[in-house]
């Protein structure tokens, strides 16, 4: 994949995350029982937002040279210790990405009370993120600033 390639498709999944972060934002304004009532809509946003945040992670990293992670956590810890992602960050985004294991794998009983609270900790998280991904000097953005939102 070219740069220009590489560019356009980290383009395209910050788009994604952009807007899956926008549409978890409309049942932010929901009372606790109305969100327990619309958790399907409310797991999935929380699945999609981890995968494409993990994609965008592995971009950054096949673009630099670095070796691509195997899991969810093991991409923010490379994002951490290759590209600067803040400490607290990498942590955060790793605990967002375990609530998706165990929506997507179905470990165990879902607890409906968390996923209904896991909403505005999600969108600080990945509002962090995408700053970050997207902030020149930082590890996610280059340094002619070609990732600032169109």
């Amino acid at each position: 994949m070219s740069e220009d390639e590489g560019q356009e498709v980290l383009r395209r999944k910050l788009a994604m995350l952009r807007q899956f972060r926008a549409d978890l934002g409309a049942y932010a304004e929901l009372d606790h029982a109305a969100r327990r009532r619309e958790h399907y809509a409310v797991e999935r946003l929380l699945q999609l937002l981890c995968e494409v945040s993990a994609d965008i992670g592995l971009q950054l990293l096949r673009a630099r040279g670095y070796r691509l992670a195997a899991s969810y956590r093991d991409v923010f810890a490379a994002l951490r210790n290759e590209l600067g992602l803040p400490d607290e960050l990498a942590e955060r985004l790793m605990d967002a990405c375990a609530m998706r294991n165990l929506l997507t794998h179905l470990y165990d009983t879902i607890d409906l009370d968390r996923v209904a609270a896991a909403i505005e900790p999600a969108l600080e998280v990945y509002d962090e993120y995408a700053a970050w991904v997207e902030a020149p000097a930082a590890g996610g953005g280059d340094q002619s600033g070609s990732l600032e939102p169109n």
